[in-house]
């Protein structure tokens, strides 16, 4: 593709002097979203640093002057944000070199052949409460696992805890203090673990917690209180006891279901596994998603499911998923519910053809670096922020999920509990949609391989202070809309100090990860700002305000008009 661009912009490039432009450092691709996004109005060039002073975009006959937006060793990068536009609209390219003295003009328009990528507008900056129904509460005694673990002992391999649909029915009144936008259930899919994550069958909801009905009465529940609840549906691998594997294990080559698993021979074995595992354990057999019985499958499934009334599907939980397989499931899903949101674990397929969002795993491990392992300067991480923002579809940055916590391990457990607020603090003020494990809020430590663990209730061995700290994050994430939108400007970056600030849109965020007090001055328009979580007020004169901030600490300030 990009030899075939090069080549474009070579023919339609005409110098009008002898000063010409070299065309191999001009890039631009009309069929990445990238380069070109009519849903929000945006088309980008890049050029190589040093060959042009100006460049402009003609768009149905209107002339607009692209702006620097990034910056590498190599490139410049240039952005026209225009009105939204679709994909029969021409445009064409003008640039200056640094003497003004020429110009080249494309001849022959470019044409936009991209998707409209459009995502729900619910779905956009929300902050979600994932909850793995196992160990949640134990709402109903009578569907309890023969084998369980005793509640608030430490989690043992997949040993059950005995949670279920209403045990998280009974504990709306909790999830509404505090106050999440949607809810993000865990898998429900009959499978042999506390996890539900090696599924048995698709069509039925696992006994131990409940059946369809209880599951539906939570689902109207969640809605009565106006948040939306998505499912986790693990369609990239099964568990060995699914029906389809078993039966290559009895038949072999004979099994109709060969070609449903990426086998390297009909023989299967075990130990060590001839398959493609998830995790690389043998109990996760990888799926075929290129196969098209299964495509139609598992996307019937979903189809039935969707009858419930879940608001979206997270579909997971490899990071390397089929594009072929996703592009036909939001084909078939998006033409019959528009509004119907679709996650994914597969960061690549974000193109207008494949998911709404995705769990941003390059932002999670940059937060992990930057403030648990400290292996990162704050330039580093800041520099790390922008050009994510900059090159991930802009669609998907505010929709995008933020996890610390995952299968295996809770944020807790990395250590460093004096820093474990900042990241929080980050977390509800950066751009996208942070995500809470149940039971992270409290301090809860307890993990294993696949097993987070049961919910302490108990408020004697809850962090309370923790809790209602990430209580007001949410409440002035909430109160204060700017949070949720998509400016985000760097004020401030100190590599000795650690300290980082930043202004999203009026509200400016300063958080002092070092061990000690700092002083800052930050640009800022005059005035009296509000300190949101101490509730001291400072004021800025000379458009400079000037602020001390504890170590492992963090101030929100707003200015008041």
């Amino acid at each position: 593709m990009k030899r075939f661009v090069y080549i474009t912009i070579f023919l339609l490039f005409a110098p009008h002097s002898i000063n010409a432009i070299d065309p191999t450092g001009v890039y631009h691709d009309s069929h990445s979203l990238f380069y070109v996004n009519p849903s929000i109005g945006e088309i980008k060039l890049r050029i190589k640093k040093g060959i042009i002073n100006n460049v402009y975009v003609t768009v149905n006959g209107k002339r607009t002057k692209m702006e620097r937006g990034f910056q590498d060793a190599d490139f410049d990068y240039f952005v026209a944000k225009l009105d939204t536009f679709d994909t029969m609209t021409t445009y064409n390219f003008l640039l200056q070199d640094p003497t003004d003295s020429s110009q080249f003009l494309t001849t022959n328009p470019f044409k936009a052949d991209v998707p409209l990528f459009i995502i729900p507008n619910w779905a956009a900056a929300k902050v979600y409460y994932s909850i793995f129904i196992d160990g949640f509460y134990n709402g109903d005694r009578s569907n309890d696992p023969k084998e369980k673990a005793v509640w608030g002992t430490a989690p043992k391999n997949w040993l059950p805890y005995g949670g279920d649909f209403k045990g998280i029915l009974r504990k709306t009144a909790y999830i509404d203090s505090l106050n999440p936008d949607i809810i993000l259930l865990q898998p429900i899919f009959s499978a042999s673990s506390n996890h539900k994550l090696n599924t048995k069958d698709y069509a039925i909801v696992d006994a131990s917690f409940g059946d369809t009905v209880d599951l539906k009465n939570l689902i109207n529940e969640i809605h009565k209180r106006n948040k939306k609840i998505v499912l986790s549906v693990i369609f990239t691998h099964t568990g060995v006891d699914f029906s389809t594997f078993k039966d290559i294990e009895n038949k072999g080559e004979n099994s109709k279901y060969a070609n449903w698993y990426i086998l390297k021979s009909t023989s299967i074995k075990r130990s060590p596994p001839n398959y493609e595992c998830w995790r690389s354990d043998y109990r996760f057999p990888k799926l075929n998603l290129v196969n098209p019985q299964v495509k139609n499958y598992l996307i019937g499934y979903l189809e039935y499911w969707k009858h419930f009334g879940f608001d979206g599907f997270f579909i997971g939980a490899d990071t390397k998923i089929d594009p072929i397989f996703v592009k036909t499931l939001r084909t078939h899903l998006k033409t019959r519910y528009p509004d119907l949101l679709l996650l994914g674990s597969d960061m690549r397929l974000l193109t207008g053809n494949g998911f709404d969002a995705v769990s941003n795993s390059s932002l999670t491990d940059m937060i992990i670096r930057y403030f648990i392992k400290n292996s990162i300067a704050t330039s580093v991480f800041d520099r790390g922020i922008q050009k994510m923002l900059f090159f991930e579809t802009p669609q998907t940055n505010s929709a995008n999920l933020i996890n610390i916590s995952n299968y295996s391990t809770r944020i807790k457990c990395f250590g460093k509990p004096n820093i474990i607020p900042n990241i929080y603090a980050f977390l509800f003020t950066c751009i996208g949609s942070p995500v809470i494990l149940y039971g992270d809020e409290i301090g809860m430590s307890d993990c294993a391989a696949l097993n987070l663990g049961s919910f302490k209730w108990d408020a004697e061995k809850q962090d309370r202070s923790l809790l209602e700290r990430i209580k007001r994050l949410i409440e002035i994430r909430k109160a204060n809309p700017q949070i949720t939108s998509t400016n985000f400007y760097t004020l401030y970056v100190n590599d000795i100090t650690k300290v980082y600030a930043y202004d999203r849109g009026g509200l400016i965020v300063v958080l002092n990860n070092g061990d000690k007090q700092s002083f800052v001055e930050l640009p800022a328009w005059d005035g009296l700002y509000l300190d949101l979580i101490s509730g001291e007020k400072a004021t800025a004169y000379s458009q400079k305000l000037k602020l001390s901030v504890q170590p492992w600490s963090y101030r929100i300030l707003k200015r008041e008009i």
